[in-house]
């Protein structure tokens, strides 16, 4: 499982216990998917964008959307879920009307779009599994903004830039997906309240062709047997060489003619870059999660991006 934090949980032996996620008499949490074909929620999701450079805060953008979730198929090993995403809205208070139009327009397009994925028994993310269409959905949309906004060849570039993480499945499932993995970023943990657990991981960059080591923490902070849930928090450290080797290979990919001399500069003056990334949840014992909260920073000397995803049922 690309991003889910991989702790194998055991099995248990009978389907009452399957069940039942919450040992109370020893604080033990099993983090397991239980769900029932044909089995639908409805989610909220706030998604806060924003860089800080020195003390000020810049680039502010807000999105807001709706997600349907529902089990369209339940093996012995398997679960398949599919998300339709509607009522997206855009805020952008620091860009101008021009670029806030073409951004809203570009994120109108995932008002409809369906993502289908598949996971294992205890809901580790296993794969989109119609990612074909994904990508067709985001071409067809692609030439529509470009006969929008009247084949403006800078535009143009934008739109593919923009398209670029939805192009190929391990885009989709490295950049384009991050809400489902927050969704599903504790199945398969087995955790005692009150122990941290450490462990690595690999972390993949934004194009999913390149994996990094990182440093992952994760533990039980609440056991609630009066609502039947508890409370789990995870944080990741990415390698800060390899992200930054990693990052200069992206770079000089965009930017084929720099000039090796050019990228040192550039490099030099950024000086140390890294990403973390904070997740916490409260999960009922049926493995729907109730609350999840990302927040997810990436930052060198110069500025610091943040992004905070809150998903919560409604």
């Amino acid at each position: 499982m690309k991003f889910s934090i991989i702790f194998i949980a055991l099995l248990l032996i009978s389907a009452q216990a399957v069940r039942c996620q919450i040992f109370k008499e020893d604080s033990t949490v099993k983090v397991i998917a239980y769900w029932d074909l044909n089995e639908s929620y409805t989610y909220s999701v706030l998604f806060e964008q924003f860089e800080l450079v020195g003390e000020d805060t810049v680039d502010r953008t807000t999105t807001t959307y709706l997600i349907d979730a529902i089990v369209i198929d339940s093996t012995s090993n398997s679960y398949k879920m599919r998300w339709t995403y509607r009522d997206l809205k855009v805020e952008m208070p620091d860009k101008d009307s021009t670029y806030s139009d073409l951004m809203n327009k570009l994120m109108g397009l995932s008002g409809g779009a369906v993502v289908e994925f598949e996971t294992d028994e205890l809901g580790g993310f296993q794969g989109v599994t119609n990612w074909e269409t994904i990508r067709d959905y985001y071409k067809v949309a692609s030439d529509s903004m470009k006969s929008y906004f009247g084949q403006i060849p800078q535009v143009n570039d934008f739109i593919d830039r923009m398209m670029i993480g939805f192009m190929t499945k391990e885009a989709i499932e490295s950049s384009s997906i991050k809400d489902v993995h927050q969704f599903l970023n504790f199945h398969s943990a087995e955790l005692k309240l009150g122990r941290p657990e450490f462990s690595t991981m690999k972390f993949p960059d934004a194009t999913g062709t390149e994996l990094m080591d990182a440093l992952v923490s994760i533990e039980v902070t609440g056991i609630f047997p009066e609502d039947d849930d508890y409370a789990v928090y995870s944080k990741v450290d990415v390698n800060p060489d390899q992200l930054k080797s990693v990052a200069r290979k992206n770079v000089r990919n965009l930017l084929p003619n720099a000039s090796e001399e050019e990228l040192d500069q550039v490099f030099e003056q950024m000086g140390e870059i890294w990403t973390e990334i904070e997740n916490y949840a409260v999960i009922h014992y049926w493995g729907w999660p109730r609350y999840t909260k990302e927040v997810r920073r990436a930052g060198s000397a110069l500025k610091n991006k943040v992004e905070i995803r809150t998903i919560e049922i409604i």
